[in-house]
């Protein structure tokens, strides 16, 4: 059996469905992969050859989507198909993302697996990794899915960031606010960074849909926000991305409002079904979600463990 790595701009194509068939419950389209070059700082992903054939992903940059600038770990993905496993494409990738890794500064990974892999547990207890995080995960089918009531608090307005573009550095600075209140890696918060990396992350690229970020205003202060981004276009998939308020206004309804207006602007728009996680000690988050008719999934499961010491062969 012949093991390569090769540039994963090559076929982002099979990178996407890799991705997508490993991880099941997060379905990630080509174009999406091809933003977080861009996106995402230091961003660089291989794909695993075997015997020529694309069997495993990899990817590792400076920064997670919630942001791991200034500290000493990376953020990665390392995935094989299961009928590629346990014939050494895992461990070249593992070495080349922890040789990448090394080049950034960094001396841990971030990882992440849904709790029904079978190998991932073994994965990680062979490389020591543990988990830092549980997130369970909810898909809400859309057929006979009741139309939710939007009802915001008084003196509040709806609109989005398509009907108010302007208010995206609102949405950014509601994001400062509340990230630092949602747990999401140990005990370290979410970050959303510098305005402009936001921007560029969240507020744009092919997963973002500005009819389908909802705004809560009090007069022209954004006091919270709740967006809905693609998850698969083609086969009409949201994914919950963000459902943040400011501390001022928590408690009187403002979160169950915005995740209101994300499923019916999603059964308006013919969407099949809409997905989202939120780790377990979220318990606000997770109370909006009850209101809802949400299904249980396994859980997201994110790990941190240390790069692998062996350099490449």
């Amino acid at each position: 059996m012949a093991i390569e790595l090769v540039d994963g701009r090559t076929d982002y194509e099979s990178a996407a469905r890799i991705v997508s068939s490993v991880l099941r419950w997060l379905t990630v389209e080509p174009e999406t992969i091809d933003h977080m070059r861009t996106a995402a700082t230091g961003y660089r992903d291989w794909l695993g050859l075997l015997d020529d054939q694309p069997v495993g992903f990899g990817s590792c940059s400076g920064s997670s989507r919630m942001g791991l600038e200034g500290t000493h770990t990376a953020s990665s993905v390392l995935l094989v198909l299961p009928s590629a496993r346990h014939q050494g494409v895992g461990g070249a990738l593992y070495r080349r993302i922890s040789r990448y890794a090394r080049e950034l500064g960094r001396s841990k990974l971030e990882m992440m697996a849904f709790a029904d892999d079978p190998d991932s547990a073994g994965f990680a207890a062979k490389h020591g990794f543990t988990v830092v995080s549980r997130a369970p995960a909810l898909r809400l089918m859309l057929k006979d899915c009741p139309r939710p009531e939007v009802v915001l608090p008084r003196d509040l307005t709806l609109t989005s960031l398509a009907a108010r573009p302007e208010l995206a550095r609102g949405v950014w600075e509601t994001a400062v606010e509340a990230f630092a209140d949602i747990p999401y890696d140990g005990n370290t918060p979410m970050r959303p960074g510098a305005y402009e990396k936001f921007r560029a992350r969240y507020l744009a690229g092919p997963r973002f849909i500005p009819e389908a970020t909802f705004v809560a205003c009090s007069g022209d202060q954004v006091v919270g926000y709740g967006q809905l981004c693609w998850m698969s276009r083609s086969n009409g998939v949201g994914d919950h991305e963000m459902l943040a308020v400011r501390r001022g206004w928590r408690g009187k309804g403002v979160a169950r409002a915005l995740k209101a207006a994300q499923i019916a602007w999603a059964l308006d728009n013919g969407l099949t079904e809409l997905r989202t996680n939120n780790e377990e000690r979220n318990a606000p988050a997770r109370a909006v979600n009850a209101h809802f008719p949400y299904t249980r999934l396994p859980d997201k499961l994110l790990y941190h463990g240390p790069c692998d010491m062996i350099d490449e062969h």
